[in-house]
């Protein structure tokens, strides 16, 4: 039965552009409000104090059709219902039990309601807030001047305050707690999102290798550190790659660049770093390296490269990689240390391809 009930009370509602926190949190609160009727009708049945039942017998009706106007309505007709009848329970409860008998402080949680029903209209709210702070006054005053229709015996009303107490704590709890998770939930989702709006944003789709503006980030920070001495920079191009396109599909030059990508980013893991620089050209970085040492480490890739099996649609075959490698030098900016790698990368191709220029 319980699970029936949660089920009914999270059943999201019919209109697309409307979330379901904002309904569930009412249906829990009527729900908690309906236990307040119930335990009232109670002490006065105990107590014997009979004509304190009318008026929340008043309240029944209106409870009952907000609770069902959760499924219906939108989140506005929703807060217009629930607001009417509250509203006029609470002044019928003033007039009729007094002061003392606490209605009015059921408007507390109908204003951190208010907050929730609509998220733009702000001169809405203030002025609907403004409305309540001028009923609650109004009520008070006349209060002052006028008896109620029906006076709680003493021991009565404590227990109702009692009451009124728990319910308002209860629901001002459920209220705040809904809604503060909703928020972190919130914050949680944009924090992953703007995460991987981030990583789209620095990685190169197709390879997963971070793209030319990432690089271009880095190697603007090491030209700027002080502290860093050195780094080399090479620059590799995939021989007769467009040969590859035009005889063997486009399809197949995209796993020929997976499968490199994947290569790279493992031999290099331990010495630099690697980008897609663009189409079936790769920039390599090694921090702290010489283009001696730096030189060692790409000829031993591009050995490698050459034994790589390459599958594509139960075809097997090899390729191989032209390098060009430069130095950093602090009298040249990042775009004409590039080119010298670039360079140098076209003279390996205009002599005889799969070699690593220094």
């Amino acid at each position: 039965m319980f699970k029936k009930l949660r089920e009914y009370v999270h059943k999201d509602v019919k209109f697309e552009d409307e979330t379901s926190q904002f309904f569930v949190m009412m249906r829990i609160y009527y729900l908690i409000t309906a236990v307040y009727i119930v335990i009232y009708l109670i002490i006065t049945l105990a107590t014997g104090t009979w004509r304190q039942m009318p008026i929340v017998l008043v309240w029944l009706p209106l409870h009952i059709a907000s609770f069902f106007s959760t499924y219906r309505f939108r989140r506005r007709a929703v807060f217009h219902t629930f607001s009417c009848g509250i509203l006029i329970w609470i002044v019928s409860a003033v007039y009729y039990l007094g002061w003392s008998y606490g209605a009015q402080y059921f408007m507390y949680p109908l204003m951190v309601i208010s907050f929730f029903a609509t998220y733009q209209n702000r001169l809405g709210k203030i002025i609907y807030v403004v409305s309540l702070c001028i009923m609650h006054e109004i009520l008070y005053a006349y209060t002052r001047s006028h008896e109620p229709v029906v006076v709680f015996p003493e021991n009565v009303g404590y227990l109702v305050q009692i009451l009124h107490t728990l319910t308002l704590f209860v629901c001002m709890f459920v209220i705040c707690f809904i809604f503060s998770n909703t928020n972190q939930s919130a914050l949680a989702k944009l924090a992953v999102y703007n995460e991987r709006l981030k990583r789209e944003a620095e990685t190169d789709a197709l390879t997963g290798l971070m793209n030319r503006h990432s690089m271009y980030k880095i190697l603007d920070n090491y030209m700027n550190d002080d502290k860093i001495q050195t780094f080399t920079v090479a620059m590799g191009d995939i021989d007769h790659f467009k040969q590859i396109n035009d005889t063997r599909g486009h399809n197949c030059g995209d796993e020929v660049l997976r499968t490199l990508s994947a290569y790279f980013k493992e031999a290099v893991s331990n010495h630099g770093t690697v980008c897609r620089w663009g189409g079936e050209e790769f920039l390599f970085l090694f921090p702290s390296m010489g283009a001696d040492k730096a030189y060692e480490i790409v000829s031993e890739m591009r050995r490698h490269i050459e034994n790589i099996p390459i599958s594509f649609e139960g075809e097997t075959f090899n390729l191989t990689v032209t390098f060009g490698i430069e130095e950093y030098n602090s009298q040249i900016p990042m775009t004409e240390l590039i080119s010298r790698a670039d360079e140098k990368l076209y003279r390996g191709k205009n002599s005889g391809r799969n070699k690593v220029v220094k």
